[in-house]
């Protein structure tokens, strides 16, 4: 028998007083090809356990529950293996990057300050210009890596506040102002949007993202446009420019990561848009690509 105190829990007879008391009723095994996965109680509606016939029923309806709680449970160990297995194939393709777009800069990076301390007064600031560029390159790689990683992890986490959009896209192009030097950029704003409420840190590292992209791919000279305005109850921000536009199939892989266009210019990741778009849908947005002229 079994007894429970106030406040307490059973404790089985015999001479192992601390295991759980038997269930109450006809206990029925859940068992599979795996084991035992649990036991199901049947309590009988009258005084007298149920005839044979329906022992042989209650214990098939049981087996059939166990088959159902086994699949469940190997359903659960295969996704879990999935995701451990996507996961660490994530991070070999992190490391694999890394390592490959590291390589570059930290070469430059060490010719560069070797040579500087023997270089003549006149060559010393083309040097340091060099190693100012290998640094900002190195930056940029390890923080595309470490934004990839946080996105992947679902640690992206938005703090909203009201913020003013003019401010916020004057900082995105000061910013920008080297990767972006030759090339004109145009910042529409449209005049009734005074204040917005978003997550500024989020949204100014989609643009810092995005934004170079456009005079990356497209012909020195070809203008930029980053423009702002209302669309019901959302905003949009706009990059475009008057390039030749995407080539045919590109527009499904932009946001893909580690994919580059076949023209694109040696020292990039292939993370940037998929950083932007992963910081974009953390605020509940979304980032498209879309030709001008189709």
């Amino acid at each position: 028998g079994a007894a429970a105190g106030p406040g307490g829990r059973g404790r089985g007879a015999g001479p192992y007083p601390d295991t759980p008391p038997p269930p109450a009723g006809l206990p029925l095994p859940m068992a599979t090809d795996r084991g035992v996965a649990g036991v199901l109680s049947v309590a009988p509606a009258g005084p007298h356990p149920p005839p044979l016939p329906h022992r042989e029923l209650l214990e098939a309806f049981a087996r059939q529950a166990a088959l159902v709680l086994d699949r469940q449970l190997l359903q659960g160990e295969a996704e879990r293996g999935r995701l451990a297995a996507e996961s660490d194939r994530l991070g070999r393709a992190l490391l694999d990057s890394g390592a490959h777009e590291l390589r570059t800069p930290l070469t430059a990076l060490n010719a560069a300050a070797t040579a500087l301390p023997a270089a003549p007064p006149a060559a010393q600031p083309a040097l340091a210009g060099e190693i100012l560029e290998a640094s900002a390159r190195l930056n940029r790689v390890v923080g595309h890596l470490l934004d990839m990683s946080r996105v992947e992890a679902g640690a992206v986490r938005p703090q909203p506040e009201w913020t003013d959009p003019r401010g916020l896209l004057d900082g995105v192009t000061r910013e920008l102002a080297a990767e972006l030097a030759g090339r004109r950029l145009a910042v529409e704003i449209e005049p009734a949007l005074k204040l917005l409420w978003l997550d500024p840190r989020l949204t100014r590292a989609t643009l810092l993202n995005l934004l170079p992209n456009a005079p990356r791919h497209r012909p020195a000279g070809t203008p930029v446009t980053l423009a702002l305005r209302r669309d019901g109850e959302s905003v949009v921000f706009t990059v475009a420019d008057d390039g030749p536009g995407f080539a045919p199939g590109e527009l499904p892989r932009l946001f893909t990561k580690f994919h580059r266009a076949p023209a694109a210019t040696a020292g990039g990741t292939g993370l940037g848009l998929a950083v932007a778009r992963g910081f974009a849908e953390a605020q509940g947005g979304t980032l498209t690509a879309a030709n001008r002229r189709e």
